[in-house]
């Protein structure tokens, strides 16, 4: 609840700072958000399929291989650091700390995870074009 409030926060001050407060930016501000909690809800029940469902390339048969792959690592916590918005806001980074471990191990890592979403117009969407956590 904390951090959701922060990143609303941080949002609608850089679409204020812009001054773009039109009903159609607070409308795609708003798909930002729900795109980006459920994403953050499925990485952090180490749901990498469900996950998968708000990337760009869905269909690319490689993201098959990386969710079979990720399926032996299971997510201990998922700390959002930074959002970093682009000028029109049509993309926006989202930096986050992914602590994880392999299932058949007991080592505890830590990742960074850069996540680039960007604001879809013909289908009124946000999408991740960056891809899933990179975990080993």
């Amino acid at each position: 609840p904390c951090m959701l409030k922060l990143k609303l926060f941080i949002i609608l001050v850089a679409i204020l700072a812009a001054g773009c407060t039109s009903v159609n930016e607070m409308k795609r501000m708003e798909k930002f958000e729900q795109a980006t909690d459920a994403y953050e809800l499925a990485i952090r029940w180490s749901d990498f399929e469900m996950a998968s469902t708000f990337l760009k390339n869905q269909e690319d048969p490689q993201i098959a291989i990386q969710i079979e792959n990720l399926k032996q690592f299971k997510v201990t916590s998922y700390t959002v650091k930074r959002y970093l918005p682009s000028a029109d806001h049509s993309q926006i980074l989202i930096i986050a700390d992914v602590q994880f471990f392999k299932t058949n191990g007991l080592i505890v890592k830590n990742i960074s995870h850069r996540q680039l979403w960007k604001y879809d117009k013909d289908k009124r969407n946000w999408f991740l074009t960056s891809g899933l956590p990179d975990l080993k």
